[in-house]
């Protein structure tokens, strides 16, 4: 539990740090009156961290294969688990040169960061700590509970099953290779770029509202000339927009507090999602893909858990205790354990619950009368798992063509009247 606390601070510790650096470096150039070379500051530390985090949760999810594997091997192999541990940290790579690109990649973002971060939770390190953690005597799921992101969540439940049936190599064997479905971490380089495309292009529209279409004004007034409809109205557009039109009332008076509390909510709003489960659960569009996704990871679970399990209160029961479902998707959970030991059968409880589909009810009743029911919940969890994939497959490729076919008009309206007054100059000069 020490060393639980000691990562939450950790994490939070580089949390902050990390966003005070760029802040930091942001008003310093600031104060230097180097304006553009901050925007471009920020614009490039925004497309670096989202690629280092993409890398890093895919680095992640690779790492936990081949952990997965590491530990398979072990158990069919039936040798000391410790001592090909001990075996795998010492052939992971090395070495001076690797150290030195780790901290000229990591020193970008932040130059705390491979102090904080990689000295203290590289995978070594934590390989190394759940080394230690079974020489005391510890179990191998009490010991990944201290370094959960060691494995996956389907992995961690096999391996809890395993140490109570006391068959490791049979319940490991149940979960497939590659598994986890890695839609969002090609979903959000897509919305990554999208949104950088969008800063930069309101940093040019910015710009030349600032430091261009005042000249234009000026050079157009002394010629006795107007200007082109289309910089006119992108003149009006701008100068609305602080103020929204409105001078000398409450509204001018609240429309910078508006300004900053839309640029600090919205990307919190957009961001949290994809940090917390309960924001996912209700969040428009995306929630629903997601419960979709969790029902079929629940059944997947389940038919996981009812190989080592004939209970299915008992196996509902160890899925609560496991910690792989939290805020809404718990209450689910104990929701159908409590249907289950009230009686119930199993079908409707899973569908009055939310964890079955109604036209999936007459499979699982066929199931439990021909004795198959944890091949029936997995296959059902995979279909629902390739459902929700699908779904934000297509809800993906709706939505995204369209938000960069708005992108594209936004900045072919702003390309337009920018270089219109100097078409019209030239016109009206010759």
């Amino acid at each position: 539990m020490n060393k639980k606390n000691k990562s939450i601070r950790l994490l939070i510790t580089m949390i902050l740090v990390g966003l005070l650096f760029p802040v930091l470096v942001f008003i310093m150039l600031c104060v230097m009156r180097l304006q553009v070379f901050a925007l471009y500051y920020a614009m490039m530390y925004f497309a670096f961290s989202t690629w280092a985090m993409v890398s890093f949760f895919y680095y992640r999810h690779v790492r936990q294969e081949e952990f997965r594997n590491l530990l398979m091997s072990t158990f069919e192999a039936d040798k000391p688990i410790v001592p090909m541990l001990n075996a795998y940290l010492a052939d992971r790579p090395k070495g001076y040169f690797r150290e030195f690109i780790i901290i000229c990649f990591l020193s970008f973002m932040n130059p705390a960061y491979y102090l904080i971060y990689y000295k203290f939770w590289r995978f070594d390190k934590r390989v190394t700590g759940l080394i230690e953690l079974l020489q005391q005597g510890f179990s191998l799921t009490k010991a990944l509970r201290v370094y959960p992101d060691l494995v996956s969540q389907e992995v961690f439940l096999a391996l809890s099953l395993g140490d109570v049936t006391g068959n490791f190599s049979s319940c490991l064997s149940i979960i497939g290779r590659w598994q986890k479905d890695l839609f969002w971490l090609t979903v959000l380089p897509r919305m990554a770029y999208l949104f950088f495309m969008v800063i930069s292009t309101l940093n040019v529209a910015v710009f030349f509202m600032v430091f261009i279409a005042p000249k234009f004004e000026r050079i157009f007034k002394d010629f006795d000339c107007s200007l082109p409809w289309v910089t006119t109205l992108l003149l009006k557009v701008f100068k609305w927009l602080p103020t929204f039109g409105h001078r000398g009332d409450i509204i001018a008076e609240l429309s910078p507090l508006f300004w900053i509390f839309f640029v600090v909510i919205v990307p919190f709003i957009a961001v949290l999602p994809f940090w917390n489960m309960t924001a996912r659960w209700y969040f428009p569009v995306v929630g629903s893909i997601y419960r979709i996704h969790l029902q079929g990871n629940f059944l997947k679970m389940l038919g996981i858990t009812l190989q080592g399990q004939v209970v299915v209160s008992k196996a509902l029961t160890f899925l609560e205790e496991s910690n792989c479902f939290s805020g809404p998707s718990q209450k689910q959970l104990v929701k159908l354990n409590s249907s289950i030991k009230l009686g119930h059968s199993l079908e409707d409880s899973l569908d009055a619950s939310g964890w079955l589909p109604t036209s999936m009810k007459p499979l699982v009743q066929s199931a439990q009368k021909v004795n198959n029911l944890p091949w029936a919940l997995e296959e059902i969890g995979n279909q629902r798992l390739r459902l929700a994939s699908l779904f934000a497959q297509r809800f993906s490729l709706v939505v995204f063509p369209l938000l960069m076919l708005l992108l594209g008009v936004m900045v072919g309206f702003i390309a337009i009247a920018m270089f219109m007054p100097l078409i019209k100059m030239m016109v009206e000069l010759s």
